[in-house]
């Protein structure tokens, strides 16, 4: 199976990116050992994390073959970035923009492709580049749950998946909204192991409308 099926697979399993985005290396590994715990099967790890590309190649060397979790890198601005993610051994892509260098090495070497926009004209943009699914974003400060509904009733045909800043808790209204996955950070980590672990549970039930 390709990285980039393996990713849709993986997405329709657990429809949650789990987003690390810290200062810190060591904090980053530690939150994304928190989200494999807790069940996460796509791991985000940001360009923000220092050293980023070497976490990916850590937490890939760790894992048991092909199996989840798909590990990707997220703040892919430009193609630069692109390379070095894919470089790296990332098996999916986020952009925070839409950038056609970005889709062209994402497409190149076959990886799952999330682009980011926020108006109509961007989330349009992003599909016709080949995003697999456009994250949209910042939600919660244009609208949220609401803003999202707005914009799928003309281009409800685009794959959506709600970013920007929001809890498990406000999982059902996105969904409702027509958001077929989620990228959530912090708000999935608990001040406990246990308790990191139930939030991911509670926040994978509600992803998967159960």
């Amino acid at each position: 199976m390709s990285a980039r099926a393996r990713v849709a697979e993986c997405l329709d399993e657990a429809p949650i990116i789990g987003v690390v985005r810290t200062h810190s290396h060591d904090e980053a590994a530690a939150q994304a050992a928190s989200f494999i715990a807790g069940g996460l099967q796509l791991i985000e790890i940001t360009f923000t994390v220092p050293n980023g590309p070497d976490l990916v190649r850590k937490l890939k060397a760790g894992r048991e073959g092909e199996l989840p979790p798909a590990i990707g890198m997220g703040t892919v601005t430009d193609e630069a970035r692109a390379r070095t993610a894919i470089d790296a051994g990332a098996e999916f892509v986020v952009s925070p923009n839409a950038h056609a260098g970005v889709a062209a090495v994402a497409r190149e070497a076959g990886v799952f492709l999330v682009i980011g926009a926020l108006t109509p004209t961007e989330i349009a943009a992003g599909h016709q580049l080949g995003a697999d699914i456009i994250k949209v974003y910042p939600l919660p400060p244009v609208g949220g749950a609401a803003y999202l509904a707005t914009v799928r009733q003309p281009l409800g045909d685009i794959p959506m998946l709600a970013a920007g800043g929001f809890g498990p808790d406000e999982i059902p209204d996105y969904r409702a909204a027509g958001a077929q996955a989620y990228g959530i950070g912090a708000p999935l980590l608990g001040g406990s192991e246990e308790e990191s672990r139930e939030r991911i549970r509670r926040a994978l039930s509600l992803a998967r409308g159960e």
